[in-house]
């Protein structure tokens, strides 16, 4: 028995519109569902993970808070500052923002901003003890003494235990009861600097009693004794600090500002400080510190 092959004519209208079909829809059938709609609800859930995760990957205050302390921990106080300053603008009410804004200002010499962070946290905090203590050391430096004795009193009666407000305290009162005494004057005058032979690479030089009288000040400006005055109290404030943990009197400090770097040497009777550019390295600064300290001694002996 002969089998045969019935071969039917392919209509060309017919075909090409089935491959339109086809091409028009890319997949037909997937498990019952459309792989077109299954190709949109997975877009759409990608986006909306995208979104979910874009949001906890926003930094919290206390993030970028953390963050600035490292940068002011490796000297970019500027850097720091910024970080935090933009934190607070979302965060207006963080005392613990607040206060790292008012000691990054006070290490850039910007006592005015400095002043502004620490009213703000007594604004959200009446009693906090390191704002009325910035606050006071502010009013110390800038003259109003009996303004910081005010402050520190008012942190102490709520804070009885606070070694620093006690410390400023004694310095505070001990120059309150002795501001309208007579200061000691040398018998020739200010020394010329030339005969100190000061480091060429020195920026700034100062030289003052214990009673902030200035001996040599280079470069001389209308407020050098305002500075010499203000020295004086700080290393008054630091060695009262410093005996009360007892670690003896401040004989020798570093103090790092964003353009420059000081360098203190003091003793009973006087007080020199040499300011260096930033990039000057700290052992040649310490022993042209100690070079004119010894000539300095020499010369007033």
């Amino acid at each position: 028995m002969t089998s045969s092959v019935r071969t039917v004519p392919c209509q060309r209208g017919a075909t090409s519109s089935t491959v339109r079909q086809v091409r028009g829809r890319w997949a037909l059938i997937a498990g019952g569902e459309d792989l077109e709609e299954q190709r949109k609800r997975t877009m759409l859930f990608a986006q909306i993970w995208r979104w979910v995760r874009g949001k906890q990957r926003q930094p919290t205050s206390a993030l970028v808070f953390r963050r600035a302390q490292r940068l002011r921990e490796q000297g970019r106080y500027r850097r720091a500052a910024a970080l935090v300053d933009e934190a607070l603008i979302h965060d207006p009410r963080n005392v613990v923002g607040h206060l790292l804004a008012a000691s990054l200002h006070m290490v850039l010499r910007e006592s005015g901003r400095a002043r502004t962070s620490f009213e703000r946290v007594l604004a959200l905090e009446p009693t906090q003890p390191r704002a009325l203590l910035g606050l006071a050391r502010i009013e110390l430096e800038d003259g109003e003494t009996a303004a910081c004795c005010a402050l520190l009193s008012r942190a102490l009666a709520r804070y009885p235990d606070f070694p620093e407000a006690r410390a400023v305290l004694e310095v505070a009162r001990g120059l309150l009861a002795t501001s309208d005494a007579k200061r000691y004057a040398t018998s020739d005058g200010a020394v010329e600097a030339d005969r100190l032979r000061l480091p060429t690479e020195s920026r700034e030089a100062l030289f003052v009693r214990a009673d902030a009288t200035v001996i040599v000040a280079v470069p001389r400006e209308p407020r050098t004794d305002a500075v010499a005055a203000r020295a004086v109290k700080l290393s008054k404030v630091a060695t009262a600090m410093l005996g009360r943990a007892g670690l003896g009197p401040l004989r020798h400090a570093v103090i790092e500002a964003a353009a420059e770097t000081t360098y203190l040497r003091s003793d009973d009777t006087a007080l020199l400080t040499l300011s260096f550019d930033r990039n000057m390295k700290s052992a040649t600064a310490l022993q042209h510190l100690e070079r004119v300290w010894r000539r300095f001694c020499s010369e007033f002996a």
